[in-house]
């Protein structure tokens, strides 16, 4: 056999065995990655069980929020309801996982779960949408506890219960700042910016992303982002266009925000149901109201009375009225024709008002309100989950 030959087979081995070598290490390489942030996401899961369970141990902490250690309030009932089940969830995601390479006989006791996984991108997405919750769910409750107090077992002493969970009731619809948009940090950021502003129209979060997104390529980062969170379902949009958690119960949501100023928003940007959740807190117990009185209390509560904007638009038509009332008669008469009430620049007026008959309509459909006989507004549902 010629010696090139015989170079050339030595060649194509020594290129194969590397090659396979390089191969595996990528390989290797990718798995510990991923393995890594499973561990990360495990520290965030046991950092909420940790804190949750530092008021039994700590009596510094018990003093700082003994609300904690009452075991008949349904905050905490509620929470400890959704760690478990968290938990529950976290062990059957861990049982599916397909195991390391070399993994299957080490023992199962181990403390380090993730060097025995080799978990998928779509398990690293499942965990972090459970871990995602607890996290959400253990903020919402810690507020809710520290908002209480602690006076009689069970009871809550506020308005409504939803204000514990949501501190934007009764508040103005401001956006806040974005954070860091750099490819680490998009995600996270973009959903703290959603959790602090839902409900929002899609096109209007896209916007107010794009406006907040600092540096090159940030607007892109973070509308990838935003389409990230809705591909998981951490995000959703409801039938009106709205984005909401993922985790939240729409039907049981009772928070309403005001929208003149300094609201961001307008009123146009309200949902249904956040409308319906205003005319309930408008009507205590034993309260009824005609529908339009209901309404025009609406109108001064949510901000949806116009404002400086209105009053522009009426000032300008009158100028236009008293400027074609100076117009030869035949002229006049031609622009009455085509424009008969003077209404030259329309009034956001009649949008809003559709606005609040759709949140009065809302309220109806959801038991939130109800309607007696001689045709007044009353409130139905006297409480939320």
């Amino acid at each position: 056999m010629e010696f090139w030959v015989i170079m050339l087979i030595v060649f194509v081995v020594v290129a194969g065995v590397g090659g396979w070598a390089g191969v595996a290490a990528i390989r290797r390489s990718q798995l510990t990655g991923r393995q890594e942030r499973w561990r990360e996401l495990e520290r965030r899961f046991h950092r909420v069980t940790m804190d949750a369970e530092r008021y039994d141990r700590s009596p510094g902490d018990a003093l700082a929020a003994p609300g904690w250690l009452d075991r008949s309030s349904p905050v905490v009932r509620g929470f400890s309801g959704t760690l478990k089940r968290a938990a529950r969830d976290k062990y059957a995601l861990e049982r599916s996982v397909d195991p390391a390479p070399g993994a299957r006989g080490r023992n199962a006791g181990s403390g380090d779960t993730a060097s025995r996984l080799s978990p998928t991108e779509k398990d690293l997405e499942s965990l972090e949408l459970l871990v995602e919750r607890v996290e959400d769910a253990y903020r919402d409750a810690d507020r809710a506890v520290r908002t209480t107090g602690w006076s009689t077992p069970g009871t809550l002493h506020v308005p409504h219960a939803q204000f514990l969970l949501d501190p934007r009731w009764g508040r103005p619809a401001v956006l806040p700042r974005l954070g860091a948009v750099t490819a680490r940090d998009a995600e996270r950021s973009v959903k703290d910016f959603l959790d602090a502003t839902y409900p929002l129209r899609r096109e209007k979060a896209l916007k107010a992303l794009r406006e907040r997104a600092d540096g090159a390529g940030a607007a892109y980062r973070a509308q990838k982002a935003l389409e990230r969170l809705m591909a998981t379902q951490r995000y959703t949009v409801d039938r009106y266009g709205f984005l909401w958690p993922g985790s939240t119960e729409i039907e049981h949501w009772g928070v309403y925000r005001t929208f003149g100023r300094p609201a961001d928003l307008p009123l146009d940007d309200a949902p249904p149901v956040e409308i319906a959740n205003a005319l309930w807190s408008l009507l205590p117990d034993g309260r009824c109201l005609p529908e339009e009185e209901l309404l025009e209390e609406a109108r001064t509560l949510l901000g949806a009375n116009g404002g400086i904007g209105t009053g522009i638009t009426e000032s300008l038509n009158a100028g236009i009225v008293r400027g074609v009332q100076s117009l030869p008669e035949n002229v006049r008469k031609v622009i009455q024709d085509v424009v008969p009430n003077g209404t030259f620049i329309p009034s956001p007026r009649p949008r809003m008002d559709q606005r609040l008959h759709e949140g009065l309509l809302e309220g109806l459909v959801t038991g939130r309100l109800q309607r007696t006989a001689d045709g007044r507004i009353c409130r139905l549902r006297a409480a939320w989950p």
